[in-house]
């Protein structure tokens, strides 16, 4: 029972998985394997395996498109330097596309170094990832109301060194079986003294239309701050560049986000994720004068 497991979000998809092309131009190019893979602190690897796919300007993309394209039997290797286990691939239904490979014979650790290897028909995919020292969340706050919507700013304390790299997920409960990442919410500390907050306007969730904000009053939230590494931080700007860009046409255009993939001979993303506290919060009503 993988019941440690932190499920983050497999966002990837709309910026990895759906090449596009023109109404104009045929569909030419060969596809790509696409990984989407994390380990926290504490926690197993999580790894999800597919290939890309062209779609048509314009045209709608549907559940069983993607899950068509589940690389369900993939070769999934991870090593933390002592050991190497080939993942279990299963199905899981608290994901979408919902299949995922995961292992309870590597657990990750703070400082420690984790290659991964992903080998699907004539794909070889390799990455390398390490997990940084956790900050942990110092309070939680609504920072402003409008009607019914709410911004949340979550505030942690920027240890010094600098060279930190930042990003928040977020579980709605009630309505999300697993963590999303929160738009806008990554940051390095170039510019962080001591106390800092991060601004939570929205949660990205996969094939729903992006609203901001869409955090409303009498949501109750587990939030998580994670660190990363510089690879990963990059590769979160960029999907975010990507994300606002693209907005009311996301299934539709064309990202560039495997250029910030640290996936050599694939798309997305191998992260090592430091997590130090999770925290459970409520949006309650704006007091009444």
């Amino acid at each position: 029972m993988l019941s440690k497991i932190k499920y983050i979000a497999p966002v990837l998809l709309i910026t990895g998985v759906l090449l596009s092309c023109s109404k104009e131009q045929p569909a030419t190019g060969d596809s790509s394997l696409v990984v989407e893979g994390w380990i926290e602190n504490g926690d197993y690897p999580v790894v999800l395996v597919s290939e890309s796919f062209l779609v048509q300007d314009g045209k709608a993309i549907k559940a069983a498109d993607i899950v068509e394209h589940i690389a369900k039997w993939a070769k999934v290797s991870v090593s933390d330097g002592d050991k190497t286990v080939v993942l279990t691939g299963m199905a899981d239904s608290r994901f979408f596309p919902p299949y995922i490979f995961t292992t309870t014979d590597i657990i990750g650790e703070v400082g420690k170094s984790y290659s991964l290897k992903v080998e699907y028909k004539d794909y070889v995919a390799t990455a390398e990832t390490s997990i940084p020292q956790p900050v942990p969340i110092d309070t939680v706050h609504v920072k402003e109301y409008k009607d019914s919507l709410a911004t949340v700013s979550c505030c942690f304390t920027d240890p010094v060194p600098l060279g930190n790299y930042y990003k928040v997920f977020t579980r709605t409960v009630g309505k999300d079986s697993h963590y999303h990442p929160s738009s806008l919410a990554e940051a390095p500390d170039y510019n962080m003294r001591g106390r800092t907050e991060m601004i939570l306007f929205s949660t990205q969730r996969l094939m729903d239309h992006i609203n901001f904000p869409n955090i409303y009053v009498g949501d109750q939230m587990w939030i998580k701050l994670c660190t990363m590494n510089e690879d990963m931080f990059r590769y979160w700007t960029e999907f975010e560049s990507t994300i606002l860009s693209n907005i009311g046409n996301l299934t539709a255009k064309r990202t560039e986000t495997s250029g910030a993939s640290n996936i050599h001979g694939g798309l997305g993303y191998w992260a090592g994720y430091g997590v130090a506290s999770e925290v459970l919060f409520t949006i309650d009503p704006p007091a009444t004068k």
